[in-house]
């Protein structure tokens, strides 16, 4: 009706009027797509408006969702669990990991990729308790330990435990051993499978840098990344602590994470003595040739 009418307007205009009769006829269809075109766009609006006021979230989303599911991340259904890997074990490997806690974490990464290479049933590694820091923590008090195991079962046999007739309480000694740092793939099949036949456990008390960085098929680095960024999670609990602290730095906006290392034996054995008194730097010094304070002295590479 809007329309009828703007169109009788334009028609009684003089200056419409005044105008042929083609070119009249023309403006005028001209002048009605134009008040329609208005008229729709002004109902669309009308539309949005009413539809945001009843039905909020659908239309703009609810400004919560982020947080919520940042919140309800844990709660979240699991996926279904991976189909084990099917194959025959030529034994176990059982792992003493030394060094701190980032050596560990990628020397579990190593570890599992060797075990995956060799055909071997991984025992859940043992973390050094006898470093500097004195660290008493076991494995399942870091890292979920059900969710290291699952997550790689489609790869890696892992158990938590050996067998009992493996323990101690029978007289089974197995063969301890620290592979050769920097190693590739062919040194773990010449030189580590073939124990396996007469040893059916290998426990290999030294972890760190024992797998080689390069020259490495890309199953096998795939496989490490895989340890390093989906098995190894850690705890419920730490997590949370984590995602916490995050979570208030963050919201005194931009910051910076710093890890100096600057525990004393990485400041001894890092030859920087800058700043140091000259008490200071000596008793450095004497920390460097005192081997006997350092039980993890196999760890400094450079000390070799």
């Amino acid at each position: 009706m809007e329309a009828a009418r703007l169109e009788k307007s334009v028609e009684k205009s003089p200056a419409m009027q005044g105008l042929p009769a083609m070119q009249r006829t023309r403006l005028q269809v001209w002048f009605i797509r134009v008040c329609s075109s208005i008229l729709i766009w002004t109902c669309l609006v009308q539309l949005v408006a009413v539809g945001e006021l009843w039905h909020p979230r659908l239309l703009t989303g609810n400004p919560g969702s982020v947080k919520m599911s940042a919140n309800q991340e844990g709660s979240l259904p699991t996926q279904p669990p991976l189909a084990a890997r099917n194959y025959t074990s030529n034994g176990f490997l059982k792992v003493s990991c030394n060094g701190g806690l980032n050596q560990m974490r990628s020397a579990i990464c190593d570890m599992v990729a060797i075990a995956r290479l060799l055909n071997l049933t991984l025992v859940v590694p043992k973390l050094d308790k006898t470093s500097f820091w004195a660290d008493p923590s076991n494995f399942e008090d870091i890292f979920d330990v059900e969710h290291f195991i699952n997550s790689l079962r489609d790869e890696v046999r892992i158990v938590k435990r050996l067998p009992k007739r493996f323990g101690r309480r029978y007289g089974y000694q197995p063969l301890v051993k620290a592979p050769v740092s920097w190693s590739n793939e062919q040194y773990y099949l010449q030189q580590i499978l073939p124990l396996f036949a007469k040893h059916k456990v290998l426990h290999f008390n030294r972890t760190d840098s024992r797998l080689a960085n390069n020259g490495i098929s890309l199953e096998l680095q795939k496989l490490r990344c895989r340890v390093n960024f989906q098995a190894l999670k850690f705890t419920p609990q730490i997590e949370s602590l984590g995602n916490k602290l995050v979570s208030i730095i963050q919201q005194k906006g931009p910051y910076l994470a710093l890890h100096l290392r600057y525990e004393m034996d990485m400041l001894a054995f890092s030859g920087c003595t800058h700043g140091c008194t000259e008490e200071e730097a000596e008793e450095l010094k004497r920390m460097r040739s005192n081997l006997s304070l350092l039980r993890w002295n196999d760890d400094v590479y450079f000390l070799r």
